[in-house]
């Protein structure tokens, strides 16, 4: 079953991001788990915000006065670092190719590591080879 796409605030990510660390403390609940959101970085009237949302679309469950991630919360989640690595490996191959005229070796080894034609070892010695 493919997963079904979510449209998601950045705050949003940030809770299931930090939920899939360890469950994150609903902060509608005390005071205390207000300012143990504050220590990990988290707005707590962000996190309540968002939390009626990703409870309704699955993403998170309360427990024991909590929000832990479904496994489907955890899948969203790690399908957005896919995407995101996915996106910064192309950056990468773009520097590569735009500096084909000033180091053709070094272009090719990274183009080669990204594509996965290549081990790390194999494009370590590659490079060191010199122009």
């Amino acid at each position: 079953m493919p997963l079904p796409h979510f449209e998601l605030s950045s705050s949003q990510y940030r809770l299931l991001a930090e939920a899939i660390v360890a469950p994150v403390p609903d902060p509608a609940t005390a005071e205390a788990a207000q300012r143990e959101c504050l220590a990990r970085g988290l707005d707590p009237d962000d996190v309540r915000a968002d939390a009626s949302e990703l409870l309704l679309l699955g993403l998170v469950v309360r427990e024991r006065r909590a929000l832990a991630l479904t496994p489907l919360g955890a899948a969203v989640h790690y399908r957005l670092a896919h995407e995101e690595a996915e996106q910064r490996l192309a950056a990468v191959v773009q520097v590569a190719e735009a500096a084909d005229d000033v180091s053709p070796r070094l272009a090719r080894a990274v183009r080669q590591l990204a594509q996965g034609s290549l081990s790390l070892g194999e494009a370590l010695a590659e490079v060191g080879g010199g122009d």
